[in-house]
């Protein structure tokens, strides 16, 4: 299956609606870009955005806000089908459990190959704190950490927001890896 990739309705709206670049609606809107970019990278709800972005839209769009509003919501729905398609078409391609066993033993092997495997000590029983304790936010920070020091990119369905069962799934198939190898 593949999908036909969706970013952040406000990236979507502003280039294929608008047809100019997120850069150019900043300055146009007098909106910095840097509080879109932010936007965007927190993945902000189009339902949670000042009514001064959607004004902005509409005078740019030449459209009332309530059209604007409705497009941006269509948006939104497109993005969230298509990060649930994502979610399951990985899940489809291997359980995330054999993903993350896999992700484990190739984050070991580039700790191994730079000769620095003492260095996952410490973040390893912070990562086990984490998946004890369910604890998204900070199982997260640590697998950045983890795959910072070794300057390789995390994967996107890593990062992805999972309910706990996923997480302690995904964490301890991770760690297990580290663990056995370390």
């Amino acid at each position: 299956m593949t999908l036909t990739a969706i970013e952040h309705p406000i990236k979507m709206y502003i280039r294929r609606d608008l047809g100019i670049t997120v850069e150019q609606f900043g300055k146009l809107a007098g909106i910095p870009q840097s509080t879109l970019a932010t936007w965007i990278k927190r993945d902000r709800r189009v339902e949670k955005l000042p009514i001064d972005f959607y004004s902005a839209l509409s005078t740019v769009r030449k459209q009332k806000i309530e059209i604007v509003y409705g497009e941006l919501l269509e948006w939104q729905q497109r993005y969230d089908r298509y990060k649930q398609e994502s979610l399951q078409a990985i899940a489809e391609e291997q359980p995330l459990f054999s993903l993350a066993a896999e992700e484990g033993r190739t984050i070991y092997r580039c700790y191994r190959t730079r000769q620095i495997e003492s260095q996952l000590l410490e973040p390893a029983r912070r990562l086990r704190k984490a998946i004890d304790q369910l604890n998204a936010q900070s199982f997260i920070q640590v697998m950045i950490e983890i795959y910072g020091t070794v300057a390789e990119p995390m994967p996107t369905w890593i990062a992805k927001s999972f309910n706990k069962s996923e997480l302690k799934e995904i964490g301890q198939a991770f760690y297990n890896e580290l663990l056995m190898k370390g």
